[in-house]
């Protein structure tokens, strides 16, 4: 029997009942998978309750060994609609280095089954790789909250609780052992924003991640306070470009009709206690932001910012999602000062950006952009001068 796609395709009959014929479902796929300088095929395929995976492994010396994975309680593990899209059942994480020290990563999600507990995360991982020849997962030691991360049962100062999975999907590799997840940016009382980041340390000699509250310093943790100070500005600037800010009474507007009389637009009052009018507005993004960057914010918003009676008014809508950028990661970082002043005064924080096809598939990487921070005596301690919105 003939299996080759482009012999069907040629085919006129098969051609015009195409339409008609269902994609096949989703049966199994094969990944190809390195460790410590050996190479592998890895086969996945559904278990019998279509929650959980089989997993075969094949080495060099075509051996073979089987590995269950089953989801953890109130889960089920993703599965892909067709065949078309096998691809998507797991995620094969490279070396960033292409070192051979550094090992293939497997990476397996799932998806919330049982929905009685709302406190549980909608999505969650494990993480794998081959260890000695065989497939073996992370064990996660749950280290948030604990002064000394560092501190071990053995020492007996902390026995770190253990976690049956990563509370979320949608981590990234932010150094060569170690992946974060996106950072949660919370409004304090006053109306400050702070940025919080988790991290997950991978130890490949032990197989344990370390899952910790990343320390988010100027100084002596610079790369996670570039991913923090990015996570503020876009939580501002996000409200310039894909959204407008919170309105909650949808039945009272304001019409303003367009200078020629041929159309209108329709404001809709603000309901953020942040702030009540355009110059509160702006005094706020003017913490963060230089006044140059600030203005061109407000001047490109399709927002449209604007009081009315002196309240806040916002029309309701954004300025498009670019689909085919997506997360920027920081590559280098540069200190700088005035010249002939040995004390720092600002950082540079060089970033790639991840750029997709119309598929959403991951073609490569492009500029992000630099992010400058000038550091200040006033809360909230610095001001970004430099700075590209990255959905823009």
């Amino acid at each position: 029997m003939n299996t080759d796609p482009n012999s069907v395709r040629s085919n006129p009959v098969a051609n015009s009942l195409e339409e008609n014929i269902e994609e096949p479902p989703f049966s199994s796929y094969t990944y190809d998978f390195s460790a410590y300088g050996n190479n592998y095929m890895l086969t996945v395929v559904p278990d019998e309750t279509k929650t959980g995976l089989e997993l075969t492994l094949e080495d060099n010396n075509f051996g073979f060994s089987n590995f269950s994975v089953s989801p953890p309680q109130g889960y089920a593990v993703y599965l892909p609609y067709s065949q078309q899209t096998a691809s998507t059942v797991c995620t094969v994480i490279r070396s960033a280095d292409d070192s051979e020290n550094v090992p293939d990563l497997l990476k397996i999600d799932f998806y919330l089954s049982e929905f009685e507990d709302e406190s549980k995360p909608y999505s969650v991982c494990r993480l794998y790789t081959i260890s000695d020849g065989e497939l073996k997962e992370f064990v996660i030691n749950d280290l948030r909250g604990t002064e000394n991360s560092g501190s071990s049962e053995e020492e007996g100062e902390y026995s770190p609780a253990v976690l049956g999975f990563i509370p979320e999907s949608n981590i990234f590799r932010s150094e060569t052992n170690k992946f974060m997840a996106d950072p949660k940016v919370t409004v304090l009382e006053n109306g400050d924003l702070e940025a919080s980041i988790v991290t997950y340390a991978l130890d490949f000699d032990k197989m344990e991640i370390s899952c910790m509250d990343e320390p988010c310093d100027a100084d002596d943790n610079t790369l996670y306070y570039g991913y923090a100070v990015n996570a503020i500005a876009e939580n501002i600037y996000k409200y310039f470009r894909d959204t407008s800010l919170n309105v909650s009474d949808y039945e009272n507007y304001v019409e303003v009709p367009s200078a020629d009389g041929t159309s209108s637009q329709y404001f809709f009052k603000v309901d953020d206690p942040r702030f009540s009018t355009v110059a509160e507005l702006r005094s706020y993004a003017e913490r963060y932001f230089s006044k140059e960057i600030v203005d061109e914010m407000f001047l490109s918003a399709p927002q449209q910012y604007r009081d009315i009676d002196g309240e806040l008014y916002t029309i309701v809508g954004d300025g498009g999602y670019n689909e085919t950028l997506g997360r920027r990661f920081i590559t280098t970082i540069e200190a700088g000062s005035p010249e002939g002043d040995d004390t720092a005064v600002y950082t540079t924080f060089h970033t790639k950006q991840e750029k997709f096809n119309e598929s959403h598939e991951l073609t490569g990487y492009i500029d992000g952009g630099d992010i400058t921070v000038e550091f200040t005596d006033k809360d909230p301690g610095f001001i970004i001068t430099k700075y590209r919105y990255p959905n823009s």
